[in-house]
This record gives C-alpha cells, sequence and structure tokens, in this order.
C-alpha cells in the first residue's frame, strides 16, 4: 500500500527540456533571450491552503464545506436572468467560452453583480485563432499565421514577438474591460512531445514554439498583474503537460475518461492523472477536474437526441466515480467541474445530490494498493478502483 504524495525529484521540468543544436539553430533573431526557467511554489500538506498562488493573490473561494465545484461553459450570444442566477448561486469559479468579446464581458458582470466574489475566467486560445473572438482577431499581425505543410491549418506563429505580444495585450484587455479574474488558455500543451505542433511541424520546431508560448504566457501574467490568473489546458500521459504546470498558475485536467464509450483509456493512464493532480496541487497550483459522465456530445449521438432530461438522468447515475477520482487526489484550491460538453445547454445547469452534502476537510492523503484508492474525509469515505472504474462515497 502506498500514498499518493509529490515526488520533489521531478521539480523544475523545464529545465530538462533543452533544446538540441538543431533546435535552437531555427530560432528567431532575439528569440534566444526568452527565459526557459520554471518557476517553482514548493509543495504543502495534504488539504491545507497555499499562502500564495505561483503569481501572486487572487485565488477563487474554497472550502471544504461541501464539494468544491467550477463552471465552465460557453455565453453565445448571452444567458437568461435565470441562468445567471443560478452560476452565481452555485459557483465561485467559472470560464466562459464560445462568444464574443462583448458577451464575455457582459457575462461575467451579470455574475458578479450578483456573486462578487466570483472569478471569471476569459477563454483564449493560445495556438489557433478562433472565430468567435472576431474583436481580438481583427488586430492579429499580418502574416503572423503558421500553416500546417498537409492540413492547411492555421497556427499562432508564437516565434514572433509581435504575435506574443498580441496574444498577451488581449490577456490585460480580458482583465481590465471584459470584467474577467485572468484567462484560459486553451491549446497549451499543443507543442508537448507528440502534440498538435509536433505532429504538423516535426518536433524539433514544436519544442521551439512551445518554449515561446510559455515566454509568451509570462508576458500575459505581467500584463495582467499579479492579481490575476493564467491557467491552462493539460491532457495527456507524463510528461506531456507537466512543464506548463510551472508556467501557469494551474490547469484544467480535462481529458479523465472522456467519451470512455468510444475511447476506453487504461488504468494507467487513469492512475497518472491522479498523481499529476494531486502533486500539482500540492504545489500550490488552483486545478479544474473536468468529470465526464461516460460520453460527451460527440461520442454518444444516440443519446445527444433524447430529451434533456433523459441525458442529466444517466449523468447522474454515473457521477460516482469520476467524482471519487477527483476527491481521491484533490487538495485545497482543486474544483469538480462535470457536464458532457462546453455548451451552456451540455449540463452546466443541472445539479446533482452529491454537491449539497456535508464534505469537511481531508483526513490525510489517499492510500493506494494496486489500482484502488480510498481517502476519508470529516463526512465521507471515499473509494476508487481505477481497473473496474468503480467507486463508492460513504456520506456521513
Amino acid at each position: 500500500m502506498s500514498t499518493l504524495k509529490a515526488n520533489p525529484s521531478r521539480r523544475g521540468f523545464l529545465r530538462n527540456i533543452g533544446l538540441t543544436a538543431a533546435a535552437a539553430a531555427v530560432l528567431p533573431a532575439g528569440f534566444a533571450q526568452i527565459a526557459s526557467e520554471g518557476v517553482g511554489s514548493g509543495s504543502r500538506k495534504p488539504g491545507q491552503s497555499p499562502n500564495t498562488s505561483l503569481f501572486g493573490a487572487g485565488f477563487p473561494p474554497f472550502s471544504w464545506d461541501r464539494v468544491p465545484v467550477s463552471a465552465h461553459l460557453g455565453a453565445g450570444s448571452g444567458l437568461t436572468s435565470d441562468q445567471y442566477d443560478f452560476l452565481a448561486k452555485h459557483f465561485d469559479f467559472i470560464t466562459y467560452t464560445g462568444s464574443s468579446e462583448e458577451n464575455t464581458a457582459a457575462a461575467a458582470r451579470a455574475v458578479k453583480q450578483r456573486n462578487p466574489q466570483a472569478k471569471i475566467l476569459f477563454y483564449w486560445s493560445a495556438d489557433d485563432p478562433k472565430t468567435f473572438r472576431k474583436e481580438s482577431n481583427a488586430s492579429f499581425p499580418k502574416g503572423g499565421y503558421l500553416v500546417s505543410p498537409t492540413k492547411h491549418k492555421r497556427w499562432f506563429d508564437v516565434a514572433r514577438q509581435d504575435v506574443r505580444n498580441w496574444w498577451s495585450d488581449v490577456a490585460a484587455k480580458a482583465v481590465r474591460d471584459y470584467a474577467c479574474d485572468g484567462i484560459f488558455a486553451d491549446g497549451a500543451i499543443a507543442g508537448s512531445p507528440g502534440g498538435r505542433w509536433s505532429q504538423a511541424f516535426g518536433a524539433q520546431r514544436a519544442a521551439v514554439m512551445e518554449k515561446a508560448m510559455f515566454a509568451m504566457f509570462r508576458e500575459a501574467h505581467k500584463k495582467m498583474g499579479p492579481d490575476k490568473h493564467l491557467h491552462g489546458s493539460r491532457g495527456g500521459k507524463p510528461p506531456v503537460g507537466e512543464p506548463l504546470l510551472q508556467v501557469t498558475d494551474g490547469a484544467m485536467m480535462d481529458d479523465f475518461d472522456r467519451g470512455a464509450n468510444l475511447k476506453p483509456v487504461s488504468k494507467e493512464y487513469l492512475a497518472s492523472e491522479l498523481e499529476v493532480m494531486g502533486k500539482a496541487a500540492r504545489e500550490g497550483k488552483i486545478i479544474i477536474f473536468k468529470g465526464w459522465p461516460g460520453f460527451t456530445w460527440w461520442s454518444d449521438k444516440a443519446l445527444m437526441k433524447k430529451p434533456a432530461e433523459e441525458v442529466y438522468a444517466v449523468a447522474a447515475e454515473r457521477i460516482t466515480f469520476p467524482l471519487a477520482c477527483f476527491l481521491v487526489a484533490a487538495e485545497a484550491h482543486s474544483y469538480f467541474c462535470y457536464t458532457w460538453g462546453w455548451r451552456a445547454d451540455y449540463g452546466t445547469f443541472y445539479w446533482y445530490p452529491q454537491f449539497d452534502k456535508p464534505l469537511g476537510p481531508p483526513k490525510g492523503a489517499a492510500k493506494r494498493s494496486g489500482w484502488t484508492y480510498t481517502r476519508e474525509f470529516k463526512h465521507a469515505s471515499v473509494f476508487a478502483n481505477l481497473e473496474k472504474k468503480t467507486a463508492t462515497i460513504d456520506w456521513k
């Protein structure tokens, strides 16, 4: 039996991904000055709140009283008053995606008027353009895209300083003009080994671009200010995504058993996700654990055609396993997000009875025996079996 804990020997990931001479040779003029060292924030005991985040204060509210939850949804052309009421009542930590800058700002203000302590993240793609960001795209530097030679897809040429300036300026505008408290940088692992940039341009160029992206994140954080947050999305078997956690305030673990009905993942992969999450959380990172109900909007087309209440009923039946896995690895400022997609009508506005039950702080770290984990909270006993994908939560 072992205890899920941090491994100090794995700190400083960025210092261990030095470029080859061939990769360094393709750096643009002046780019060699980009800093590549990681920033550590130390470790803390299970359940203990950090004194500060990686770059400063401004954490979203957190409590062990109930399951800590987060929302990630598209604001579209705007939500209804009842929907804003729901978000403000149930969530203190929200990411808005899939809407224009103007509508994102209106949605952020609508929640903060109802819940002043809420923290809002502005979705901001770090690797490729999104059509719904029309205002931001209008000022994109001329010729600043790279085009993959096979699929002819456009990517941000982040090795260019003017592209990094543009991206970080929008990040600053998100907190200055759009009423947000930071950004959610999607596509943040595009430069990881085997990632989308590696597939498009080769591993060496992708490594250069990843370092440029991380420099862009630092620039953005300086412009946003010390009490604002920059989060990334990570997924993939370690070490994929680990360098990202050294240059952001936190991340969404968005690939834990996603689309399991079509793409089942191994018990080894699930265990690695819990290890990465727990370690990052103990090092002071804000973690969003994206739980999936065994399907997504794209993996079960037949279910998506059924009435929304029937879809919700399936999600309610399947919540125990992802929630138990979250509780196994959760630390202070870890949040559970449970939907079957990113649109507002993909589950955000449904509530689950588990979220209203008393939880209380953990009594210690999770204990592991083979592929099973157990963990005790003040008001709950948690068991998860990654091999069988079964779990129980005994609420006290």
